[in-house]
């Protein structure tokens, strides 16, 4: 992608971006972040009769000259969920909390999470409660959902959270997004999104949390058609609104795929441990027929 700013309105900037298919695109950003104008003349005007190819690069333009905007005037014109560096310094205040803040902030999201295994055996939760119940109208198995949290900042460090957001199935291939709890009447810093997963002590599931935030910084970038820095290039679960555009549409590899096969990134999800990671590697045998998880799940996941 490439960018030009070509003249400041009385509103905003006219912008000339040229696209990852050399299509030439010419964008009206105002100062407040919105859209104002749009012209190119290689994809059709009616997005109705884009391809889905042709209309996600014409999204990645708009969405490039926001970001471009916003780097390069003292305007803020990019959302909140597609702002790298807002979810930087949100991932650096997380990662920065101890044990005992996380289970101050994010404890009913660890127990939330952490209840999904109340039958599993070889987890122990201890006298782990689900603090919210699923909704009545959900549909598929109790692991198809996706949990939500909002982080709110001030100067730097994580001042609230909301409650927590419930992501579920209401009919096939449609989810719905319920809220329980309050939330500062504010726009949010970043949204954290988690799967249930096995992960009882403080330590790694503040470092899950991280590592979702990496995800996500690495899903602004795409979207807006950019490689992303190195330290980004990274596979795994970020915004699950993307999830379908790397899952389904050749225009994407799949990025959420901890074992995808895509040059230069690499699955890093390393949590704080109760072991060292050679005496992990102690445990895991590759001739058995167990899976990775269940050879694991007794050492690891306790607690």
């Amino acid at each position: 992608m490439q960018a030009e700013i070509k003249k400041e309105t009385n509103d905003g900037f006219g912008l000339l971006i040229i696209d990852d298919n050399n299509v030439e695109h010419k964008i009206g950003v105002r100062y407040n972040g919105e859209i104002d104008g749009h012209l190119q003349d290689s994809y059709p005007d009616d997005p109705n009769e884009r391809t889905y190819s042709e209309g996600e690069h014409v999204s990645q333009s708009r969405r490039y000259a926001k970001y471009y905007v916003d780097q390069e005037t003292a305007y803020d014109t990019l959302t909140w969920d597609l702002n790298a560096d807002r979810f930087e310094t949100v991932r650096k205040a997380l990662q920065a909390l101890s044990s005992k803040e996380i289970e101050t902030y994010f404890g009913d999201l660890l127990e939330q999470s952490l209840s999904h295994y109340a039958d599993d055996p070889d987890v122990d939760i201890g006298d782990t409660t689900r603090p919210e119940a699923l909704p009545a109208e959900m549909i598929g198995g109790e692991d198809a959902v996706i949990y939500k949290q909002e982080i709110y900042l001030k100067d730097g460090t994580i001042e609230a959270v909301s409650g927590i957001g419930i992501t579920y199935y209401v009919a096939r291939g449609e989810r719905k997004t319920v809220w329980r709890g309050d939330a500062p009447d504010r726009e949010p810093d970043a949204r954290i999104e988690l799967f249930p997963a096995p992960l009882g002590d403080p330590a790694p599931f503040r470092d899950s949390l991280v590592y979702n935030l990496r995800c996500q910084i690495r899903d602004c970038y795409l979207m807006m058609g950019l490689e992303p820095p190195e330290e980004y290039r990274v596979l795994g679960h970020g915004q699950y609104r993307f999830t379908g555009k790397y899952d389904n549409f050749d225009i994407y590899p799949p990025y959420h795929s901890f074992d995808a096969d895509i040059p230069g990134y690499s699955h890093e999800f390393r949590p704080d441990l109760p072991i060292t990671w050679g005496e992990l590697g102690g445990l895991v045998d590759s001739g058995s027929n167990q899976s990775l998880y269940d050879q694991i799940k007794g050492t690891l996941f306790s607690r």
